[in-house]
């Protein structure tokens, strides 16, 4: 691996070089501004086959790449690049690899697959992120409650109920206030797939929403759960 760095008097450049064999050779740049300056941009990552870069000439087999490095750094550095370049095959198969890592440096990379223009590698992101499981998978599926697609926002709250674990639950609830219908009908299946106490009594909640499909979903949810959750919820004691 070879790192060369050059100064100016208004921002620092890190080249990063690091052979991976096979005639492929990973390139990371990184541009440092002063503290002050209005923006920051973004890291610069490019793999290249013998001189061409290489997801501008075909698509990558990620799995085959990721064995043939032997620098264990230089794997996540790798599997951020085919998230950032990679075509959209690339990235799934990169997201696949990143499931099966599971650390908090993989749930960061997956977390930036969330912002991916393409639905269906945000869709890859928050599966994988729902198997990795734990409090910090957790927060970057609830991250993906902000985006601006309602369909993935949808997708989130599945995610979530899948993860599983207590925060899910407090996730779920902030969903059932989301601006869609779709949404929150979603999040209150989500929360009946979960079906703990906590869970019930937000569902109960939803009863009230000001949507008809999100308040038969409810409905159909507490009977599907509980008789008797469901009759107390409808009933609620004087």
């Amino acid at each position: 691996m070879a790192v060369a760095s050059m100064k100016t008097t208004t921002r620092t450049s890190l080249l990063i070089l690091i052979p991976l064999g096979a005639g492929l050779l990973f390139i990371g740049s990184f541009a440092f501004d002063p503290p002050g300056a209005a923006k920051r941009p973004a890291p610069s990552f490019t793999l290249f086959v013998n001189g061409e870069s290489f997801f501008e000439e075909q698509e990558i087999d990620v799995q085959e790449t990721l064995a043939s490095i032997d620098i264990e750094a230089a794997k996540s550095e790798f599997l951020e690049t085919v998230i950032l370049q990679g075509t959209v095959g690339d990235k799934k198969a990169a997201i696949r690899e990143l499931a099966h890592l599971g650390d908090s440096e993989a749930i960061a990379i997956l977390s930036v697959a969330l912002g991916d223009d393409d639905p269906r590698v945000r869709k890859a992101a928050l599966e994988a992120l729902s198997r990795t499981g734990g409090d910090e998978a957790l927060a970057a599926i609830a991250s993906a409650m902000r985006d601006s697609d309602p369909r993935t926002r949808a997708r989130a709250a599945e995610s979530l109920a899948n993860a599983g674990g207590y925060s899910a639950v407090d996730y779920l609830e902030l969903a059932l206030r989301d601006d869609d219908a779709r949404v929150r009908a979603t999040a209150t299946e989500a929360l009946a797939d979960i079906g703990d106490s906590r869970s019930i009594n937000i569902i109960s909640e939803a009863l009230r929403d000001i949507d008809p499909e999100v308040r038969q979903r409810a409905v159909e949810m507490l009977d599907q759960l509980n008789d008797d959750a469901f009759f107390h919820a409808l009933y609620p004691p004087l």
